[in-house]
């Protein structure tokens, strides 16, 4: 069972932010972990959650093991911050690959660039560094690491799932992102990388 799957689908849940699931030694589920904004009642969003896993994933849990956390969602952090996406060029000699991505916020563009080796695996990391390296220039934070990039599919569409460890006063927190694969890997795992990370960011920034 693919565990990052299910935590990509609770985020997309109404109200729910961010999930991360633990497993046992029997790789069956003993807690789900959930930050939401308040805009509902934390009950409403465990049994939207029970729901969804049984009606998706043919799961069946108990309600006390869904901890849901919620936060203000009138908070004075900047909700707002996106990054968005414009497109990415490379270049590539016998050996290594040049990835740079360019977005756009707030009318300012941002360039993020990141070289590696040239292998299919390799290239998609670079891309998704070329992403961390320009949030750091758009927000000055710099605590994220890529940690894995795997495939699957839902739905009859392939995905590309990348996971993202954010790494903040000693504490890590993977972060789980997905992009359909529609034009090609690079393009998917940039996608996927920004869904790992964009709602985080504004979390962690200060108008």
């Amino acid at each position: 069972m693919n565990f990052e799957e299910v935590e990509y689908f609770l985020t997309n849940i109404k109200s729910v932010i961010s999930s991360k699931v633990i497993v046992d030694s029997n790789n069956e589920i003993c807690e789900i972990h959930v930050l939401s904004d308040n805009s509902r009642h934390s009950k409403q969003i465990a049994r939207d959650i029970r729901t969804a896993l049984l009606s998706k994933f043919n799961i069946d849990v108990d309600y006390k093991i869904i901890s849901v956390a919620q936060i203000d969602k009138n908070l004075s952090f900047n909700s707002d911050f996106r990054l968005l996406y414009e497109g990415y060029t490379n270049e590539t000699t016998s050996d290594r690959i040049s990835i740079k991505t360019k977005f756009t916020w707030e009318g300012k563009e941002f360039f993020g660039e990141a070289e590696g080796v040239k292998s299919e695996k390799q290239s998609l990391l670079v891309a998704a560094r070329s992403v961390l390296d320009a949030i750091r220039q758009a927000v000055d934070i710099d605590c994220f690491i890529v940690e894995d990039i795997q495939y699957s599919r839902i739905i009859g569409e392939e995905i590309v799932i990348i996971a993202v460890n954010e790494i903040c006063n000693g504490k890590e927190n993977i972060l789980i992102g997905a992009s359909i694969i529609e034009n090609n890997k690079i393009d998917a795992v940039i996608k996927a990388t920004l869904n790992a990370i964009n709602r985080k960011i504004c979390l962690l920034i200060k108008d």
